[in-house]
């Protein structure tokens, strides 16, 4: 082998472990963690706060390596560009860093508390369920997956002991069910892929205008527990800046799904696509508002900007190739429920 392509090959590697990191997520679960944190009472020291940004986020990189593991088949059937069916990650190796992954996170966790340990074995058993059984299962796919934000949240909170369960409870319901929320408008995105390879998805069985309207009745229900929670915080003063925040929040994520409405009925992937993207950024900025609730305004807005600009900037040059691959166009096709699933060959270049 050539020094050329000995470097071309580990290139190659590299990209590929970093989209199955899907940067464009990286910091949300990590905010998700100190925003828990903040609403704890216990001491904030650093070494507590680290651990509540560390190890959620470390099990998200090990969720995704499993995610992609378990879909394998389903990629190489409709995304074969991504990195395991196209060969530039080799199964094993995907499922040796999402074991390795939570095995660290199962450790870190038994060193800070049984509390810690307990959410950390129900954050496992949500990623196996949906990998292995629940994605496949409509909206209880959506629901077991959203649960993995709620828990981080819960991580986080755990690591600065006690749980003001008062304090929590409103914000662990709003994170739920944002998170469900996003995890539903990804499936309107891969309508065609899941029905050719036997997923059973809310829009698959019930139609895009279902899983839109769906969608719009989650983020409802997240703003009005995000606000139940604000009204309910002792913040010293920061409740009025939270509220504020939560207001641009709800304009942010409103915009992002409206253009959903007008084509529900035949929805284009790459509109359901922008709706994601854009709630992806909009969630950074509720869990930084939990956090500035919680931790002061002004760390809030310290960890939210540079989290902003490279989440922007990893989903416009990683997003669309991964999701879409090179050169991908991709139109409106209308979804009507129980639609018979189209002709696809394994390893097709469909999308």
């Amino acid at each position: 082998m050539t020094p050329g392509t000995a470097a071309t090959r580990l290139r190659a590697g590299v990209i590929a472990h970093l989209q199955t990191w899907r940067l464009y997520t990286f910091w949300y679960v990590g905010f998700l963690g100190l925003a828990g944190a903040g609403l704890s009472p216990g001491e904030h020291d650093g070494l507590r706060l680290f651990a509540a940004w560390a190890v959620p986020t470390l099990g998200w990189l090990g969720g995704h390596y499993l995610s992609d593991y378990f879909d394998r088949e389903l990629d190489a059937l409709a995304k074969p560009h991504r990195p395991i069916p196209s060969g530039r990650l080799p199964a094993r190796v995907a499922l040796a860093c999402g074991v390795l992954a939570m095995l660290c996170v199962a450790a870190l966790a038994v060193l800070t508390g049984w509390r810690t340990s307990l959410i950390a074995v129900l954050a496992v058993a949500a990623v196996l369920a949906y990998g292995l059984r629940l994605k496949a299962l409509g909206i209880a796919g959506n629901l077991v997956r959203g649960l993995l934000g709620a828990l981080a949240l819960l991580y986080g909170a755990a690591t600065v002991p006690p749980l003001d369960w008062r304090a929590l409870l409103p914000f662990v319901a709003a994170f739920w069910l944002h998170d469900t929320c996003t995890n539903l408008v990804g499936t309107l995105r891969d309508v065609d892929g899941d029905r050719a390879g036997g997923y059973r998805t809310l829009p698959v069985t019930h139609g895009t205008a279902t899983g839109v309207r769906t969608a719009l009745g989650l983020y409802v229900l997240t703003l009005l527990a995000a606000g139940w929670g604000g009204v309910l915080a002792e913040s010293d003063g920061r409740r009025g800046w939270y509220l504020a925040g939560l207001a641009g929040v709800a304009v942010f994520g409103l915009a992002a799904l409206a253009p959903l409405l007008s084509r529900q009925h035949q929805l284009p992937a790459r509109d359901a696509l922008r709706a994601h993207e854009l709630l992806v950024l909009e969630r950074l900025c509720l869990a930084a508002a939990v956090i500035g609730l919680g931790l002061g305004a002004w760390l809030a807005l310290l960890l939210l900007a540079p989290a902003l600009i490279l989440t922007w900037w990893s989903q416009r040059t990683l997003r669309t190739w991964y999701e879409f691959g090179a050169g991908s166009k991709t139109g409106a096709v209308e979804h009507p429920p129980g639609a018979a699933p189209p002709s696809v060959e394994k390893g097709s270049t469909y999308a």
